[in-house]
């Protein structure tokens, strides 16, 4: 059963890989392969820096030499949190009220993407407002941009991104290189939330899979517990 749903999974990531590269004009083009036939007569997408369609925040860490700042309810956001899943809704480290008013604030569903060491191009979604380390630039969609648009976009270019960085031993794109990078967007909003809406559902499938997966596999932990004496 564990196998089955895994290979659903499988399918599943397949299948979105193959949506992204038709959703979105690969590298050197300037329209998708794809396009909902209400946007069709909408022209060339535009080639856009990204310092010009969201505000990109660098995380920072509060001292870890305070221990009131440590422990709290606000999510603190390091790469390790980002998983294969799109939404990051907890983190392993946590910060009070007071640690969290010494960071750069991030508001809910903006967009995570990891610019330092050895994951950079991973990305994510934070489920509520959060900081990040220093390790994840945050971009805050401006007002005329799909901030799960952005998501996708940046998921699809993430690879060609990371290469920015080249091959030093701690890999790195700074502030200045990340929001000078240029990616395609359409001109009107309502297709970047016609594109969102379609690959935020089937993210979603993805993460419900994900899930059963992971209650089957604690079922089977458990069952073997108890159906397996234990060594004293």
């Amino acid at each position: 059963l564990i196998a089955a749903h895994s290979d659903k999974l499988e399918a599943l990531k397949d299948h979105k890989k193959g949506l992204l590269q038709n959703l979105f004009p690969q590298e050197g083009e300037t329209v998708p392969k794809v396009r909902f036939p209400e946007f069709e007569g909408d022209g060339e997408w535009e080639l856009k820096e990204l310092g010009k369609v969201a505000e990109i925040i660098t995380g920072n860490t509060p001292s870890t030499k305070e221990p009131a700042y440590y422990g709290g309810e606000r999510m603190f956001v390091s790469p390790a949190d980002m998983s294969d899943n799109r939404i990051v809704s907890a983190t392993k480290t946590t910060l009070t009220e007071l640690g969290f008013s010494k960071t750069r604030q991030i508001k809910l569903n903006s967009v995570l993407f990891v610019c330092i060491g050895s994951t950079i191009g991973k990305v994510a979604q934070n489920k509520y407002e959060c900081a990040t380390n220093q390790q994840i630039n945050s971009l805050v969609a401006l007002k005329g941009y799909s901030s799960d648009f952005l998501y996708s976009l940046l998921d699809c270019n993430s690879t060609q991104i990371a290469a920015i960085a080249g091959n030093h031993a701690v890999p790195i794109i700074n502030k200045t290189s990340f929001s000078a990078v240029k990616l395609p967007f359409p001109k009107k909003v309502e297709e970047q939330q016609k594109i969102a809406s379609c690959l935020s559902a089937l993210d979603e499938s993805i993460n419900v899979q994900a899930e059963k997966i992971e209650q089957l596999q604690q079922h089977k932990k458990g069952l073997m517990q108890g159906l397996f004496p234990t060594i004293d």
